[in-house]
């Protein structure tokens, strides 16, 4: 394999295979339109993570950094990482690509590098902007379906952020226009598609988008049940291809027979749905205001519990996000109306749940929340005085602490977050404080490795 960065860098990553058969990865570092980060980096370094290897470079006469890299091309899928260092030797941009399968073959790829613990713009925005999102994360970047444009109208919309390529690719557009709607993600590489306010109010549909058919997808309309009727929903895996779905009363989308039923015996669901697993059992932590009676719901391996004796938990406006040791964690939005610095901790596999006072410095509803195992982003949203937020908060996920605030590149509410196979977080939509749509893509890079 062969790595070329253009811009900074130029090398080699040659993988060679049985027969004398080599393949080729070109590599491009790509950065927030206008910056001039990389202006700042003297020694450069890359790291592939399997098979191990590591080279470094300075600068050259001509501005640029020559790498090489020799490994075999019979290994399973590794990680290129770039760090560009300073004259003092610190680490001032670094980015992570996709996973590579280590084999005889050609590609192109794109890594994105923004300064350590940072919140910068993707080389490519959302057109046209908009809010509303309904979002899945796959291994080969972020599905973005549908959502509403500026007059509030919902869109057939479907983008595909490309964590190999840091672009955008448009996807066949959806059986109907939806905002809202429950998106779960299929480790078929199926996306299932449930509900969603349309152009006549909110809908009963349940279909299914192929990502793998080339070249932009294609859609199944698997059913329409109006008396299922519901948006905003939000969706989380039940098991394999299934994934129930927020509401009174829950849906269950299943991929394997193509059809959605109600979930029996549920109370009703609404708010966040967390998905978390625990050997070989999943557990999902349902919490919000019109959740059960108390705002928390388990379901599990033993069937559904409802979870009484945690105040908090009738919240709206929060985020919630999947943590070390099979732990969620509740955050943000508002109980009885005012913002909470309150967080919840549940451990479903041991019906524990815990109230957290302070975790975030600043109360704020309709922030974008998502985690990349390390770290959860706690994005934008709204204040105690409504007005909206143009900072985030980090949280550690191992510890369950904050770790630093951070400025956004756009302050918005409402928007949708989730990580990207290289370990950083993609925020997308919501609106600013004039209430439109935005469609500038932000990217967090966390602290360098």
């Amino acid at each position: 394999m062969t790595a070329r960065a253009t811009a900074a860098l130029a090398g080699a990553l040659v993988a060679g295979g049985c027969g004398g058969a080599t393949g080729t990865f070109s590599l491009e570092l790509v950065t927030a339109p206008g910056s001039t980060l990389l202006d700042e980096v003297t020694r450069a370094r890359l790291t592939l993570s399997v098979p191990y290897r590591q080279v470094e470079a300075t600068r050259d006469d001509d501005g640029r950094f020559r790498l090489v890299l020799d490994v075999p091309a019979d290994g399973p899928a590794g990680q290129v990482t770039f760090e560009g260092f300073d004259d003092a030797g610190a680490v001032v941009a670094w980015g992570r690509s996709g996973a590579l399968p280590i084999a005889a073959i050609d590609a192109s790829v794109a890594i994105y590098v923004a300064a350590p613990q940072s919140l910068a713009a993707a080389p490519v925005a959302l057109d046209p902007p908009r809010t509303e999102l309904g979002v899945a994360r796959f291994g080969f970047g972020v599905l973005l379906v549908g959502g509403a444009d500026a007059s509030g109208a919902p869109l057939d919309t479907i983008d595909v952020y490309d964590v190999y390529r840091h672009r955008l690719i448009d996807g066949e557009p959806a059986p109907g226009a939806r905002a809202g709607a429950a998106v779960g993600a299929g480790i078929s590489g199926y996306a299932y598609v449930f509900g969603g306010r349309g152009p006549d109010g909110d809908t009963g549909t349940f279909w299914r988008f192929d990502t793998t058919v080339a070249p932009a997808g294609q859609w199944l309309a698997i059913s329409d049940q109006p008396e299922l009727a519901r948006a905003p929903a939000v969706a989380a895996p039940l098991r394999a291809e299934g994934f129930v779905v927020t509401g009174s009363p829950p849906v269950v989308m299943d991929g394997l027979s193509l059809s959605a039923t109600t979930l029996a015996a549920a109370p009703g669901l609404a708010g966040t749905l967390t998905a978390v697993q625990q050997n070989d059992a999943i557990y999902v932590v349902a919490a919000g205001d019109g959740t059960g009676a108390g705002g928390l719901v388990r379901l599990g391996p033993a069937g559904i519990r409802e979870i009484g004796d945690v105040a908090s938990a009738v919240r709206t406006g929060h985020g919630a996000v999947g943590a070390r040791d099979a732990q969620v964690l509740v955050v943000g939005g508002a109980v009885a109306g005012v913002p909470t610095t309150t967080s919840i901790v549940a451990r479903p596999a041991t019906d524990v749940y815990l109230e957290v006072d302070g975790l975030l410095a600043t109360p704020r509803t309709g922030a974008a929340v998502a985690g990349n195992g390390e770290v959860a982003l706690v994005a934008g949203g709204r204040d105690a005085g409504g007005a909206i937020l143009g900072d985030a908060e980090l949280i550690d996920l191992t510890t369950l602490t904050r770790i630093a605030t951070i400025p956004m590149v756009v302050p918005r509410a409402g928007a949708v977050a989730a990580s990207l196979a290289s370990g950083q977080i993609l925020v997308a939509g919501g609106v600013d404080d004039a209430g439109l749509p935005v469609g500038t893509l932000e990217i967090f890079t966390p602290a360098a490795p």
